[in-house]
């Protein structure tokens, strides 16, 4: 396997534990054992840092925060489409769980779309 391959399954499995060790901290949390569950969120956010580098050495990420913001809102728009999509499919199969997920993140992609385009035009005036 070539290094190239191995860094992205590397960032595809720190990526991948970052939703886990939430969604374990998520669990933890329920159950009243606050200690446990602030611990998981920091493993996660240790597995994201890993990811971070990772995206780096990879070059997934632009040069400059102005490029990033446009390369991201770009991403946030299909997102907030496709899971759109999702939430559709997901009430026609009778998953009404998945459907309301969906509809929830599409919302939330839609959220996350416009504040970077704030941020986008506020650094284009800088300029």
């Amino acid at each position: 396997m070539s290094l190239e391959q191995i860094l992205k399954n590397t960032f595809k499995g720190e990526t991948t534990e970052v939703g886990w060790y939430l969604a374990m901290s998520k669990i933890a949390e329920q159950e009243g054992l606050a200690d446990i569950a602030v611990y998981l969120r920091q493993i996660a956010m240790d597995e994201a840092w890993h990811a971070t580098e990772v995206a780096e050495i990879l070059g997934l990420v632009k040069e400059t925060t102005l490029e990033n913001l446009e390369m991201m809102i770009e991403g946030e728009g299909k997102a907030e489409v496709e899971k759109a999509e999702a939430a559709e499919l997901a009430r026609k199969e009778g998953n009404t769980r998945a459907a309301l997920f969906f509809e929830r993140a599409s919302l939330d992609e839609a959220r996350h779309k416009a504040g970077l385009n704030g941020f986008l035009r506020r650094l284009k005036k800088q300029q």
